[in-house]
Order: structure tokens, then C-alpha cells, then sequence
């Protein structure tokens, strides 16, 4: 009979690779000759601020997949917005006043390897150019992201995915990733820790994760800030549930970055919607 401390780790261990494990869908079946999927972004109720590191201003959003047996994107695939809603840009200039405008041609979309994560980014030299210190994006409701491909789809293709972009599919998407829901807000609440970590760390146990008042720290900077203004409660108390779980992984000796652990936890809970999303039988 394994003693109690024994069984714990192993059943620690099994929750921590189930929840690191990305849930299986109908991926595996995309026809690897199309081009990859048509995203939607999920709105958010505030701005989100780009980091500015290393010569480009950059932030992670949570994004789904209209079109489930379309190939997902790899890491680095580049996308172009459409849909009928718009990504907004704020900037704060040197004097202190502030401006917005639209962010058409001015920012970068690409996935970071799944279609649950994009990075919207802007080139440093840019944002100097706008006379700028600080930057933020405001993402409204049915913004949609169609892939950039080396060649032109053939019409047929392209009509379709116009039409996912702007058409029924995009709507019910964003029924399923409505502002207000549980799950959407704790992606939501999830990217917005997951900005403020480093996006890569250098051997060892990642301090932020095994330290409890680090956590407690990371958690107030983000609420503090604002940014979970809109959100609801049960969405909030989601995303510091996921943050606890990543702790006591770490405080149980588990190797894990806290950034690597949050990015899990919210690809898990988007994609727990985009299957209910594609059983939803829309975007085809």
C-alpha cells in the first residue's frame, strides 16, 4: 500500500500533466494542404498595454478557432485582421496627452504556436515615431483574424473564409467568448499575469512560481492596475484559482516556469470552449 505522501505526489503529478495537456480535438484530422485557421480575438473590456523589450512593444491575447478542420497555426504564423469589429490604438506622447486611433497597418498579429495565443506587436521605432512612451491596444467585439499566405487562395477559399470572418460563425463565436462569461474572463485575467513574466528564465525553480508572496505580488500588480475592471467575479476567482494550482505544483518540487503554467491553464480553459464552440457545428 503506497503511504499517503507517496500517493499524493503521484496524483499531483498525473493532475499537473492533465492540466499542462492540451484536450484533444479534431485537429489531428485538418487537411494539412489548406491554409491554417481563421481566428477570432476575444474582446476585452480595457486596454491592453504593450511591453516594450528588446525593439518591439508586444502583448499575448486570447484567440479561437472558427474553422476546426482547418490546420491549426504554428508558431509564428502571421494573420491580418477583418471582421467586422476594430483594434483600436492608444498612445501616451512624451507630453503627457494621450491619443487613439485606428491600429490598421501599424501592428503585427502572430500565433504563438496555438490558435488559443496571439501576440499583437509593434516595432519599438515605430511607437518613437508616433512620438510615444507608452502604448495599448482596446480589442472590440468581432474582431477576426484571416492567416497571411505566401501565394493568393484560390477564390473559392477565400470567399469562405471572408465569409467565417464576417458571417454567422464569427457571431456565435462571440457568443461563446462574450465579455461577462466565466471562462473567457479568466483567459482574460490569465494573459494579463502572463504579460507581466518573462517570457523565457534560465535554469533552475522559477522563484516567482515557488514563492507565495511572489504570487500574492504578481497578483496584486495586475489587479491593481485596472485591468480586471469589467470582469466577472467568477472569471477573476477562476484565473487565482489557476495561479494557486501553479504554486503548490511548484511548491511540490514540479519543475515549471509560473509563466509556462498560466499559458497552459489558459490555452486549457479556451479551448474547453472552442469544443463547445465547434459543437456548436459553425465555422466550417
Amino acid at each position: 500500500m503506497q503511504r499517503p505522501a507517496l500517493l499524493a505526489s503521484h496524483l499531483a503529478a498525473a493532475a499537473l500533466a492533465a492540466m499542462v495537456a492540451m484536450p484533444g480535438t479534431a485537429d489531428a484530422a485538418a487537411d494539412s494542404s489548406m491554409p491554417p485557421q481563421v481566428l477570432g480575438l476575444v474582446a476585452h473590456a480595457t486596454p491592453v498595454p504593450l511591453t516594450c523589450d528588446g525593439g518591439t512593444c508586444e502583448a499575448l491575447v486570447s484567440s479561437f478557432c472558427l474553422q476546426e478542420h482547418r490546420p491549426p497555426p504554428g508558431a509564428g504564423q502571421l494573420y491580418q485582421t477583418a471582421g467586422s469589429g476594430d483594434v483600436t490604438l492608444l498612445v501616451r506622447k512624451s507630453d503627457g496627452s494621450t491619443r487613439e486611433f485606428s491600429a490598421a497597418g501599424l501592428l503585427t498579429y502572430e500565433s504563438d504556436g496555438h490558435f488559443t495565443r496571439t501576440r499583437i506587436a509593434m516595432d519599438s521605432a515605430r511607437l518613437a515615431s508616433l512620438d510615444a512612451t507608452e502604448v495599448a491596444v482596446r480589442i472590440a467585439p468581432m474582431v477576426s483574424l484571416v492567416p497571411v499566405t505566401d501565394a493568393p487562395l484560390p477564390a473559392e477559399i477565400a470567399e469562405g473564409d471572408t465569409e467565417t470572418a464576417y458571417g454567422e460563425a464569427r457571431f456565435t463565436g462571440a457568443d461563446f467568448f462574450h465579455p461577462g462569461k466565466t471562462r473567457p474572463d479568466a483567459a482574460v485575467t490569465l494573459t494579463r499575469m502572463i504579460n507581466t513574466l518573462p517570457a523565457t528564465m534560465s535554469g533552475g525553480i522559477d522563484p516567482r512560481a515557488v514563492d507565495p508572496f511572489k504570487r500574492a505580488a504578481l497578483w496584486s500588480s495586475v489587479a491593481e492596475s485596472g485591468a480586471l475592471t469589467g470582469l466577472s467575479d467568477a472569471g477573476i476567482a477562476r484565473a487565482r484559482s489557476e495561479l494557486d494550482r501553479c504554486g503548490q505544483y511548484a511548491e511540490m518540487g514540479f519543475k515549471l516556469t509560473l509563466r509556462g503554467c498560466l499559458e497552459s491553464a489558459h490555452d486549457r480553459t479556451m479551448r474547453e470552449v472552442n469544443d463547445e464552440l465547434w459543437k456548436a457545428e459553425v465555422g466550417y
